[in-house]
């Protein structure tokens, strides 16, 4: 059984990367007069400008006793991100070719939020032996770094839609901060932690590109990896937890973690120099999700071992990409 799936996964992934459209020797020649054809001689980049909200699981920190959560999480904040992307063609002027494409994608990671008015509050991130807060704080910083390097097939089904399946390999770096300040009997108590995460696998994705007219098309693109990965995570509170032990934590988790992004947008292209090259701008709406990213612990007692990390903790960006590309 399993040398068939085998066979049939193998045959899949020949078809879809196959060359079933006719070759031509030129982009203007009738077989490959579509509105979107270039004919690329040296290379192709493309930057993007990233406006992205970010969410994750498991940042609560506190718990006012009228039952109303401070989640830091739900804030609308955009940080600002770049996407570095340069591709290289395997011949010219031949578009059904395969190209191998480099990216860089870098988000900032940048929340704070307080409670603000004085009040009763659990500490959510203390063993709960602790009296209650006054007040309290939190505030995240961090930096979301994704490495992809793929292997692309375009297929130009039609005038009117470009297939474009790859393969490749990501790796990701994602480093944060956290501080927390409990205000309790009118002395600031901090919680401080890091959560830093490598990983690096397989990703498969697949590009799709609707032309509208000579000049506009809409594009949309999706990806899934497999990451293996290790998570380093420090967490420690300036105040003892007990008489005889002190809260600081230090672990290592090593794991396969799936991510997945999705992309939508309309482009605008531009073709000159006889079809020989294009510079395109798109604008359109991007979500990343990271799965089991955090992994900060909560105390179920006064003893350190005593404690678990939360049970949903997934990282997920979303908002507006402004792009700008240049085939050359």
């Amino acid at each position: 059984m399993k040398k068939i799936l085998l066979l049939l996964f193998i045959s899949q992934l020949s078809f879809c990367f196959a060359d079933k459209s006719p070759r031509a020797t030129s982009a203007n020649s009738k077989d490959f007069a579509y509105s979107k054809d270039v004919c690329p001689n040296k290379f192709y980049t493309e930057f993007d400008y990233l406006l992205m909200n970010f969410f994750e699981d498991g940042l609560e920190y506190a718990l006012i006793i009228d039952g109303k959560n401070n989640n830091s999480q739900r804030d609308q904040k955009f940080n600002s991100g770049v996407r570095m992307t340069l591709g290289l063609p395997f011949s010219k002027c031949r578009p059904n070719d395969p190209k191998i494409e480099f990216s860089w994608t870098y988000i900032k990671m940048k929340r704070s939020s307080d409670t603000v008015t004085m009040n009763t509050i659990h500490n959510l991130f203390l063993p709960p032996q602790f009296l209650t807060s006054s007040r309290a704080s939190e505030s995240l910083s961090g930096n979301f770094n994704t490495i992809d390097l793929n292997f692309l097939k375009p297929h130009h089904v039609s005038k009117y839609y470009i297939s474009t399946p790859e393969l490749g390999i990501r790796g990701a770096l994602i480093y944060q901060d956290l501080k927390v300040i409990y205000t309790i009997v009118n002395t600031l108590n901090t919680v401080s932690g890091k959560n830093n995460y490598w990983g690096i696998g397989f990703l498969a994705g697949y590009k799709a590109n609707f032309i509208i007219s000579s000049h506009y098309s809409i594009y949309a693109k999706s990806a899934f990896s497999l990451l293996y990965g290790r998570t380093k995570v420090a967490q420690a509170s300036d105040i003892p937890i007990t008489l005889l032990s002190q809260y600081n934590l230090k672990e290592k988790i090593y794991s396969v973690m799936p991510n997945t992004e999705m992309a939508i947008g309309l482009s605008f292209d531009k073709p000159f120099n006889h079809n020989k090259k294009k510079l395109s701008i798109k604008v359109g709406y991007e979500f990343h999700h990271f799965w089991d990213q955090n992994n900060f612990r909560r105390f179920m007692d006064s003893d350190p071992v005593s404690s678990k990390r939360v049970a949903r903790n997934n990282l997920k960006f979303n908002g507006l990409n402004f792009s700008l590309s240049l085939h050359i």
